[in-house]
């Protein structure tokens, strides 16, 4: 089963440049350079380190500076792969980035939770990229991510600390027939749900998206990912996806190219696009006015 992953960059993470075979310092030299070319980047942009999580919609992700540093030259020398974890922890429900450069391009496997990463090629062909996500109820502790090359027999595992966080709380009073299901609405959630869950659990296909992604509208965020839900006095499931307040119809848009895997008009969701942008990543937009586009459209980036 993949593990599915609604991402956004707001930092895209430059390639480490190849390893000099004559200056046997170039590859501490090249990654050191790296990491401060990142934290430069993290400086100009201002950009705080706490991260900011949209499951159901986006994710925005601030990678940190490298926590994993293998000596290119010297690792593929022994045909080990160059493996680089951009952070050694990360809080639940958040998102982290593999990259893995193997001998002769091989694709790794790489595993997290007991299920094989989707790894994505470099834009270069020269190394594999993956993402991995932690469940907000995934208890805190550390957790190995476990990377194999079938050509060589290679196997190693890096331990990533996943922290606990904090939400808030957010108290909500509905129409009680929308908390305590009859039973007709009770199949027709049940039905869908399970339309819903055979899409996103289907095979994925190659990257159709590329370079940053993007917010689907820019409105101000009034309902917080994460957040413990109270309904009518009881508590509920937490909040798994993220509230952006806008008029109605304002445009929303595809946070990066892809196509239209599943449109309806669902009891939780009411109308709702389902945008599958290859690489095992898919954004969903939920609440909308109209739907515009059918199954099997393709969108680009901002559309």
């Amino acid at each position: 089963m993949k593990q599915i992953l609604f991402v956004v960059f707001g930092l895209r993470s430059p390639d480490v440049e190849g390893v000099s075979n004559h200056d046997p310092s170039a590859g501490p030299r090249r990654l050191q350079q790296y990491e401060n070319r990142l934290l430069m980047i993290l400086k100009r942009k201002n950009l705080h380190l706490e991260k900011k999580c949209y499951p159901l919609v986006l994710f925005i992700t601030s990678f940190l500076a490298l926590s994993l540093r293998i000596d290119g030259r010297t690792a593929m020398a022994l045909g080990e792969p160059e493996i680089t974890v951009l952070s050694d922890s990360i809080f639940q429900g958040d998102v982290g980035l593999i990259r893995v450069q193997a001998p002769d391009g091989e694709s790794p496997q790489v595993q997290w939770m007991n299920r094989e990463l989707f790894m994505v090629p470099s834009e270069n062909g020269t190394a594999w990229i993956g993402f991995f996500g932690a469940d907000l109820k995934l208890k805190p502790g550390s957790y190995p991510l476990v990377v194999k090359t079938a050509s060589t027999g290679f196997r190693k595992e890096i331990d990533v600390t996943v922290r606990s966080k904090d939400f808030g709380v957010r108290r909500l009073t509905l129409p009680k027939e929308m908390v305590e299901l009859d039973a007709p609405t009770l199949e027709r959630v049940k039905r869908e749900a399970a339309i819903m869950k055979e899409v996103l659990q289907a095979p994925p296909g190659p990257p159709l998206w590329k370079g940053p992604f993007v917010k689907p509208l820019s409105g101000e965020v009034v309902g917080p990912f994460g957040q413990a839900s109270i309904i009518n006095g009881l508590p509920r499931s937490p909040h798994s996806g993220v509230d952006l307040k806008a008029e109605k119809g304002t445009p929303v848009v595809s946070i990066n190219s892809g196509r239209v895997a599943l449109t309806g008009h669902y009891f939780f969701n009411g109308l709702f696009v389902v945008v599958d942008h290859g690489g095992a990543i898919e954004s969903m937009y939920f609440h909308l006015d109209k739907i515009l586009l059918q199954e099997g459209d393709r969108v680009a980036k901002g559309d």
